[in-house]
């Protein structure tokens, strides 16, 4: 059975330079893991900042977590939801080889996921202490996960415009978009005006939702190896 692509248009499959796209089991791991990394994230800081003692999860940020003795596991957790995340993407971009997905879906993913890496890769920097290059290069990927974050929910809103069957979920994803971005701008820039852990928390948790709703968007239209047809032209097969 061929791949359905709406609402974008079907295209034959270009194997390109690097021979034939991933088996369908390896494309659902792959987007498995666009489920995983929201879940590993949110669940991780969620439960690390209950329990941490001496840490106050609404009132300080999630990045705070990454200090001290145990500081160790938020490090990972940045860490591995990037990588779930860059795993996801290829996952992405194979659907858009298909034509099931828009161009800039893979990059939006990629960026989230190297934002995150680079999260974990330069700590943050503690309370009441000179800001320090690796604590301005964490504030950086922080952005720019917050931005991929809006952009990811910002994509169902473009593939809801070629399908008004879709049009309901893609304004609730919007939604979820500019609450997060917006979220995210409040914990930062006027944390005073509310407690910025719990507002962080919030857009957080609002972003990682867009992302296992696109997870789960993708996840029929996952493309499986191709074949050839007699007159050489790739076909798409798919179990089911």
């Amino acid at each position: 059975m061929q791949a359905s692509s709406r609402p974008f248009r079907s295209a034959p499959i270009d194997e390109g330079p690097d021979g034939p796209a991933p088996s369908l089991s390896q494309q659902q791991l792959l987007v498995a893991c666009g489920f995983a990394a929201p879940i590993v994230f949110v669940g991780t800081f969620l439960i690390e900042g209950a329990t941490r003692p001496g840490y106050e999860a609404w009132a300080e940020f999630v990045s705070l977590l990454s200090l001290g003795s145990g500081g160790w596991l938020q490090v990972a957790n940045f860490l591995a939801s990037g990588w779930l995340l860059l795993g996801f993407s290829v996952a992405v971009f194979q659907a858009v080889r298909i034509g099931a997905a828009p161009k800039p879906a893979p990059i939006v993913f990629s960026t989230m996921g190297l934002g995150l890496v680079a999260a974990g890769a330069f700590p943050t920097d503690a309370i009441a202490t000179p800001l320090t290059l690796h604590g301005e290069l964490h504030y950086v990927a922080t952005a720019i996960v917050a931005g991929s974050m809006a952009a990811a929910c910002l994509l169902e809103w473009h593939d809801g415009c070629h399908d008004p069957g879709r049009m309901v979920s893609a304004r609730q994803l919007v939604a979820a978009g500019l609450a997060s971005i917006g979220l995210f701008t409040i914990s930062l820039v006027i944390p005073n005006a509310a407690d910025p852990g719990l507002v962080e928390r919030l857009a957080f948790v609002v972003g990682s939702a867009g992302v296992l709703l696109y997870a789960r968007r993708v996840w029929p239209k996952v493309p499986a190896r191709p074949s050839r047809n007699r007159q050489g032209l790739a076909v798409t097969m798919r179990g089911g």
